[in-house]
């Protein structure tokens, strides 16, 4: 900027549009000239375009009237807050009647936030009468010095960001006096890549915060049983099995009533998600089960059926009443001998056991069923 400024603008604006008139501050002193452009032109700023004159800001309220004209003396370019409270306001006209008085007229840049220039209803003009008095518009196109606004709601496709984002551009080119195409093509490139920064870094913060999330939410673990010896369809099928799951500081307890079901734990807490942990299952008829596993969500636990419970045969042998001592007796395939006493036992491998046997004396072509499993004082009459 040329030493004889103090700011690159003046920011013109009534009380009410404050928030425009911050906006639009803001978006001048933050764009920074595109490298290739700066090198195309020694004489376009190297550094931001800053700093801009607000009168809120940079003036104390107890400043007096002349030093707002200094600022105006001491600023190259005179930006104009246009709405239809601006254009009511004689402040913002006194400041635009200084800044032509100081031959500045051609740098005057009105900036449409609300309603239409030129429009001649109160209610919708946007242009304070000093605009139009130094720039009045005619139907004679000799005549005609009608000045062209900028307007944040330009009339078109596209988001209202991005028609305000074209808004500040269209003022940095004037204030640069450099190609709007040229200004805006870049900056539309900039924008995307920004956008496409900020999705991607809100998108790896959702992730973070989803996998911290997923790691301290509790969860269900769901454990099934399964038959880990050979089916044997003679013998009664599981059932009751009592499942305890001992976590470092409490057990819990389900039980399985059938093969297919499952049991549910719900609402583990996190810390043991992935942890080893111990699980004890007991069931009628089965080996008990002592296990160390790693807590998942999903279990599969092996049962193994207890081989002794029904193929451990022992009983005492009756013929009319009598001990048959030393007689020859059939269990089922089996052939044996009973004792001095009477007495027979017998292993049965699991995947030939029964709930109940027939034994017979051959010799006697008697037979009975016994029931397993049997102690050694169960009786078999013959």
């Amino acid at each position: 900027m040329n030493q004889e400024y103090t700011y690159y603008a003046f920011v013109s604006y009534r009380s009410s549009d404050e928030k425009w008139a911050r906006w639009l501050q803001e978006k001048i002193e933050g764009y920074r000239l595109p490298t290739t452009i700066q090198h195309e032109n020694s004489n376009l700023p190297k550094t931001r375009l800053r700093p801009c004159f607000r009168y809120h800001t940079d003036i104390q309220p107890n400043e007096l009237k002349s030093e707002l004209r200094q600022k105006l003396e001491q600023s190259k370019y005179l930006l104009v807050i246009c709405s239809p409270r601006s254009a009511q306001s004689q402040w913002v006209g006194a400041e635009i009647d200084t800044f032509v008085e100081l031959g500045r007229r051609d740098r005057i840049i009105p900036v449409i936030m609300e309603g239409r220039p030129y429009s001649s209803d109160p209610e919708t003009e946007c242009y304070n009468p000093a605009l139009l008095r130094h720039f009045p518009h005619s139907d004679n196109i000799d005549e005609d010095q009608e000045i062209l606004g900028v307007n944040i709601r330009e009339e078109g496709s596209g988001s209202a960001y991005m028609k305000r984002e074209r808004a500040v551009m269209q003022v940095v080119s004037r204030m640069l006096g450099v190609s709007f195409d040229r200004i805006w093509q870049r900056q539309k490139r900039r924008i995307r890549r920004r956008i496409i920064l900020t999705v991607t870094g809100t998108l790896l913060v959702l992730a973070a915060l989803l996998a911290v999330w997923l790691a301290n939410r509790p969860f269900d673990s769901r454990v099934t049983l399964y038959e880990a010896t050979p089916a044997v369809e003679a013998l009664p099928p599981m059932h009751d099995a009592v499942l305890t799951l001992a976590l470092p500081d409490e057990e819990r307890t389900d039980t399985i009533r059938a093969w297919g079901e499952t049991v549910l734990f719900r609402y583990l807490p996190a810390r043991f998600k992935g942890r080893k942990v111990t699980m004890h299952v007991e069931a009628p008829d089965y080996l008990p089960l002592d296990t160390t596993l790693v807590l998942a969500p999903d279990i599969h636990l092996p049962l193994l059926r207890d081989p002794q419970v029904y193929g451990r045969l022992r009983a005492v042998v009756l013929i009319d009443g009598e001990v048959a001592a030393h007689t020859p007796v059939r269990v089922e395939q089996y052939d044996i001998t009973t004792g001095a006493d009477g007495a027979f036992s017998l292993f049965i491998p699991l995947e030939k056991q029964r709930k109940t046997y027939t034994v017979s004396v051959p010799a006697s072509h008697r037979s009975t069923t016994l029931h397993a499993p049997c102690g050694r004082n169960d009786i078999v009459l013959l």
